[in-house]
This record gives C-alpha cells, sequence and structure tokens, in this order.
C-alpha cells in the first residue's frame, strides 16, 4: 500500500508536468510526435495525405489501405490521449502540427508532393484551421467540419481546443457548462447551436478559410446530431463565396445521415440507409478530388 502511495504523486507530476508543458508553447526540436507514416504501395501521383482524428482522441480511426493501394503515401497523426501528448482536447498546440507536417515531407515517398489534410468532426475543425494558416497544406477534406473554433473538451482550463505559442487560439465558449461523461443522445447538438449564438465570440473564432492555399471538399450529414455540421458547412461556403476564394471548393450535404456516416451508428434523425449512402457516396467524392488535385 505504502508502495502505491508513493507512485500516485509521482504519477500525478508527470501528468500535470505533461499538460502544463503543451500549453505554455513548445520548440519544435523537443516535441515527440505521435504518429505512424504508410508508404504508396504503388507509384502515381503527386499528393499525400494527413489524416487527423476527432474527439475520441488517440490515433486516427482511418483504412489508409484503400488510400496507399493508389499511390498516396499517409500519415496518421495522434495529438491528444496518446502516449506523448495531453489527455485532453484542450490547448494542442499547433506547433505540434507543424512538425508533423515536417516529418511527413521528409518521407522519401512525400518529399515535394501536394499536402493533403483529411479530418472529421473535430478533426474537420483542425484541418481547416490548420490549412489556413500553413501554405504549406494544399488541400482539404473535411467532413461534419466546423466553422469556427470551439472551446476544448474536457480539459481543466475551460478554454480554447488549440494553442499557438501558449496562447489560446480565439474560441466560442460553450454556452452553458456541459459534462461530456454524462451525455446522452441529442444534448450535444443543443449544446453547439447555443454556443453559436454568440455572435461576439463566433466572430473572432471563425476560421479564415479564405486563406487556405487549395481546393476545399466539404461532407456533413443533414441530421448530425452532434454538431449542426451542415449548417457549419454552408456558412463556410458563404465565407469563401465572400471573399472570392480562388480554388475549388463544393460542400456535399447528406440526407437522412447522422454525423459517423456508419449505418451502425444511429444517433437522432438518420437512418441506416441514409448513413450508408453517405459513407459510399463520399467515399467516391474523396477519390474524386483526390484525383482533381493529382493532375492540377
Amino acid at each position: 500500500m505504502g508502495l502505491i502511495m508513493k507512485k500516485i504523486p509521482t504519477l500525478l507530476i508527470v501528468s500535470v508536468l505533461l499538460f502544463v508543458f503543451f500549453t505554455i508553447g513548445i520548440a519544435q526540436d523537443k516535441i515527440i510526435l505521435d504518429a505512424k507514416y504508410y508508404p504508396p504501395l504503388v507509384e502515381a501521383g503527386n499528393v499525400a495525405i494527413m489524416f487527423l482524428g476527432g474527439s475520441d482522441g488517440g490515433m486516427p480511426n482511418y483504412n489508409v489501405e484503400k488510400y496507399t493501394a493508389k499511390g498516396y503515401p499517409c500519415f496518421k497523426v495522434g495529438y491528444f490521449s496518446t502516449e506523448n501528448t495531453p489527455d485532453h482536447l484542450e490547448m494542442i498546440p499547433l506547433e505540434y502540427f507543424e512538425k508533423a507536417i515536417k516529418s511527413f515531407k521528409s518521407q522519401p515517398e512525400v518529399g515535394d508532393k501536394k499536402i493533403v489534410v483529411f479530418g472529421g468532426s473535430k478533426g474537420g475543425e483542425l484541418v481547416l484551421l490548420l490549412a489556413s494558416r500553413y501554405k504549406q497544406i494544399a488541400g482539404v477534406i473535411a467532413r461534419v467540419p466546423s466553422s469556427v473554433i470551439f472551446q476544448g473538451i474536457g480539459g481543466p482550463l475551460k478554454t480554447s481546443s488549440w494553442s499557438y505559442k501558449g496562447q489560446p487560439v480565439p474560441f466560442v465558449p460553450y454556452y452553458k457548462p456541459f459534462d461530456y461523461s454524462k451525455v446522452v443522445n441529442g444534448q450535444w447538438i443543443e449544446l453547439y447551436e447555443l454556443s453559436l449564438t454568440q455572435t461576439e465570440a463566433v466572430e473572432k473564432a471563425t476560421i479564415k478559410v479564405e486563406n487556405i492555399n487549395g481546393p476545399v471538399l466539404l461532407l456533413s450529414g443533414k441530421e448530425d446530431a452532434v454538431w449542426p455540421s451542415s449548417k457549419m458547412g454552408e456558412m463556410i461556403i458563404k465565407r469563401l463565396k465572400e471573399n472570392k476564394f480562388p480554388h475549388w471548393y463544393k460542400h456535399f450535404v447528406y440526407k437522412n445521415a447522422g454525423h459517423s456516416f456508419n449505418e451502425n451508428d444511429l444517433m437522432a434523425g438518420s437512418t441506416k440507409e441514409g448513413n450508408k449512402r453517405a459513407r459510399i457516396d463520399s467515399e467516391q467524392r474523396i477519390f474524386e478530388f483526390l484525383n482533381r488535385l493529382s493532375v492540377e
């Protein structure tokens, strides 16, 4: 028992130090990436894909084999709830992703290929943010994305999901206190819709998608019960139009589809057939997008 009690403070200190290390801003040479590279199985095209996960944390859950089989080098990047990253999706430093981009481009099969970032949900928010800031990114695939930066999830500071040089990226705070551990179906979207009524915060936290250095593909479910991705997708399209965005962009909205495009994951409003249709069609749209970028 005494040995266990001695270990607890040590574990607590390590956890706190890791969180502080990530929130005060870190030099890239000190960053340890939790990422995995997948070389292409054939030689084709000039596009490479970086996959970023959502609020589940850990390594992104994407079937990269279908992409490497078509000649796309792939890179999965975990950014919280992994061995060397914080436990919560809060104040994740953008410097971490700068290091990830450099690491990906250093792979011999990648080199000067066009980097596409691909993410869904919070990962969709993240890929749009990264592409709006880093010109090395040449295209974006954002599934059920957000048009703004929202408050982080589960962290002790109740601040932004992302940071830069130790400072929080402007964000929309939750409209009311919310415990993700006690969520029930339907509560998520109510929270996010109410949060979007905070006009001043939304204006400051809106992602500057007009700065993206390449085409943008948005995919959303009309019956998304987590957050209003179809509405936010239209907000993104409106901003691109107003700013005369020079690159190709498109938003596909799927009726009767929810947040996951998974026929085995039915939330309020979505149907098995709707999710299946969204999954199959969106995959086709993704490969069309990648092919278009490859020949540009």
